[in-house]
């Protein structure tokens, strides 16, 4: 992944439970294409962390790849505040988009995470349906408020 405005709080916290291993890449859509060559050559889901705006749209073209290769990948998205997504407005924020939306086409599933407690089980719900039957891309936004509270 890379990070930025969007996701940083995300990266933080995979930082800090320091059992996953983060590689950082030059752009989105090599990290979208490294997660689906990982899958390739190990058999193991891998998962693209992407910021807001360009940072999102940049992961499509390796989310449409994986989609057409029935490739299994989990797409976590930082994403401006909750608070602007139902805004009838071209932009949300500074760059925020509903990526959920654009990617639900090419993808298995596609939520926006509106509540922090459910992450959790709303991230173990995205693995299991990017692995069963025909495997494919999943899509996670998480609004930076919501990545950014505490959570019990």
């Amino acid at each position: 992944g890379i990070i930025g405005g969007g996701n940083v709080s995300l990266f933080d916290a995979i930082q800090k439970r320091g059992f996953t291993r983060i590689i950082c890449v030059h752009h989105e859509q090599a990290a979208a294409m490294a997660a689906t060559y990982y899958w390739r050559t190990s058999g193991c889901l891998a998962v693209v962390l992407c910021t807001t705006g360009a940072g999102s749209s940049n992961t499509l073209t390796g989310v449409l790849a994986a989609y057409m290769d029935a490739i299994p990948l989990l797409v976590i998205s930082g994403n401006e505040a909750s608070t602007t997504l139902n805004a009838k407005t071209r932009i949300l924020g500074v760059q925020g988009y509903r990526s959920d939306l654009v990617a639900s086409p090419m993808c298995k599933m596609t939520i926006t995470i509106k509540n922090g407690e459910r992450i959790a089980g709303t991230l173990e719900a995205a693995m299991t349906t990017a692995m069963n039957k025909r495997c494919g891309p999943v899509w996670v936004d998480i609004p930076k408020d919501i990545a950014n509270a505490q959570l019990g």
